[in-house]
């Protein structure tokens, strides 16, 4: 039987490079890869080319590149980027208008499987008490893949980032942590409350994503119309700061910010989008998903990929073996 053809949309971003990167170590080859990106030339494609994959330039907004990218592919992996300066902007295309372009072509072409980064909708979640545009325009472009008649419509949902904590240009605006001590000597994370039991659902991209998604191209149709929860570990806030002092031997400490309202965004269109999930965690009761954080499926999900890759140790990513990894040492 010939190889089936993977189609990553976004293939040199984080998620589509943790996505390749497993599914190039399927033992069994019975995946060629396509990696869709709009500088087909850049150091990061060129990269992804001499590991065998096929780069593929084309824009998302344009039906016609979309098309011509997709055909021959068996499943695709679509995850559009709601900073992307080519959208949100007013008057111009949205992050839902190019999900449909993307799912339009898809199912043109004859893509029987389609694997989409999606959220669910805060709007939804909420009773329309907190939106969030990212979340409520990715739910929306899931929901309309799920009409376009594929074998198998999937959304895995990413969760808060491990990786967030090692963009040092970050940590300011979470009160320092993990990179710069506070008056006091802490390693202090200051942020909103999650809500509910507190527990967030982290993700490790580079070590589980990718196989999360991996997993599911082996048996898609078992998934078909779920929300896959994507995450490695859930924890609260106050976990994730003892995880770090255990690995470092640094004093660290969550202090909240008691309204979620008063998080500074310096006007970025992502922190708004971090302010907005604080508010509407916190109004469902931590309910990211929308029920609670469960990791049987990323199990099942990432035992399968290893399985996939020649068998080894199962493990999802702790934020104490992330911390000792990127920290430690």
């Amino acid at each position: 039987m010939a190889p089936k053809t993977i189609t990553i949309f976004g293939a040199t971003g984080a998620q589509g490079s943790s996505v390749i990167n497993s599914l190039l170590k399927n033992a069994s080859n019975d995946f060629t890869l396509r990696g869709i990106t709009r500088n087909a030339n850049s150091d990061k494609s060129n990269a992804l080319r001499a590991r065998g994959v096929e780069m593929v330039q084309a824009d998302g907004l344009v039906k016609d590149d979309m098309v011509s990218a997709l055909k021959g592919s068996w499943g695709v992996f679509v995850n559009t980027n709601s900073d992307d300066p080519a959208i949100g902007q007013p008057g111009g295309p949205s992050e839902t208008d190019l999900g449909k372009i993307i799912a339009d072509a898809a199912a043109e072409v004859g893509v029987q499987h389609f694997v989409y980064s999606g959220m669910q909708s805060a709007s939804k979640i909420t009773n329309g008490a907190v939106p969030n545009q990212a979340f409520d325009e990715k739910n929306a472009i899931g929901e309309y893949a799920k009409a376009k008649g594929f074998k198998s419509t999937v959304i895995v949902s990413p969760g808060w980032y491990m990786e967030n904590h090692l963009v040092e240009e970050l940590a300011p605006i979470f009160g320092g942590f993990p990179f710069q001590a506070d008056e006091d000597g802490y390693y202090t994370l200051r942020a909103p409350r999650w809500g509910g039991n507190d527990e967030i659902n982290f993700i490790a991209i580079g070590d589980d994503f990718g196989d999360l998604v991996h997993g599911v191209f082996l048996d898609p149709e078992k998934y078909n119309g779920q929300l896959v929860q994507a995450m490695s570990e859930s924890a609260t806030a106050e976990q994730l700061v003892q995880a770090f002092a255990a690995a470092t031997g640094k004093k660290s400490r969550f202090v909240p910010i008691d309204d979620w309202k008063s998080f500074e965004t310096y006007g970025e269109r992502s922190l708004e989008t971090v302010k907005y999930m604080f508010g509407f965690c916190q109004h469902s009761g931590g309910l990211y998903y929308g029920v609670p954080n469960d990791l049987t499926v990323p199990r099942e999900l990432k035992s399968a990929a290893v399985q996939a890759q020649g068998g080894g140790e199962v493990n999802l990513m702790t934020l104490g073996t992330f911390f000792k990894k990127h920290f430690a040492g």
